[in-house]
């Protein structure tokens, strides 16, 4: 699952489902898209609806970061699931994006 929502200049990116090395390409290719066509200043990963994440997940968050850091934007993480919170721990991405 992927939607989006852009409200007062912050871009809301919702995946959900499995993050992993068989769709992880797919959501690249959509975030990137949404990326590059919108207009805003923050960007929120909500991984709310997340079922599964792999190493191929934090991957893909981290390109993204390095894209939106280059390009001025803030990133953060919005009501990551339980599965998806855990991930984040264990990788260290939380000491260099916030939860929100």
């Amino acid at each position: 699952m992927f939607d989006y929502t852009l409200k007062y200049r912050t871009l809301v990116a919702y995946i959900g489902g499995d993050i992993d090395h068989a769709n992880a390409p797919q959501i690249k290719l959509s975030l990137d898209n949404l990326i590059k066509t919108e207009s805003f200043d923050n960007f929120v990963i909500d991984l709310s609806a997340v079922t599964f994440m792999d190493s191929s997940a934090v991957g893909l968050i981290m390109g993204r970061y390095k894209l939106l850091k280059s390009m001025g934007k803030s990133v953060s993480f919005s009501k990551p699931s339980s599965v998806a919170d855990k991930v984040l721990k264990v990788s260290g991405l939380y000491t260099i994006i916030n939860k929100i």
